[in-house]
């Protein structure tokens, strides 16, 4: 019973950890989209103009390339660990079997 409350607390330790670091690429906030009314469908209510004209348009420097690149290439490699992480950490109930399978009398 013992050793079933450690693997239950592992378990909720190694998930409370990793919790936060799912949310990489959610969105930061979100957009309200207007909703198609049968006034607008048909006329009697006109859409606003979008207005970009804060948007900058140019080119990247090399300088923000390279860091855009370093940026991407951290993320990739948290990914990587993440996953590896996920995939041992889904193998210990097999490694838990073959364990009883090979040393238990």
């Amino acid at each position: 019973m013992v050793s079933r409350n450690l693997i239950l607390a592992t378990i909720v330790v190694v998930a409370s950890i990793m919790l936060p670091m799912t949310a990489a690429f959610a969105p930061q906030a979100s957009v309200a989209t207007p909703r198609a009314s049968p006034l607008y469908i048909f006329g009697g209510k006109k859409q606003q103009e979008d207005d970009f004209s804060d948007i900058e348009v140019r080119d990247m420097t090399r300088e923000e390339m390279l860091e855009m690149n370093r940026k991407n290439e951290d993320v990739m490699n948290m990914e990587l660990g993440m996953m590896t992480a996920f995939g041992l950490f889904t193998s210990i109930p097999m490694l838990y079997l073959c364990w009883v399978a090979f040393f238990s009398d």
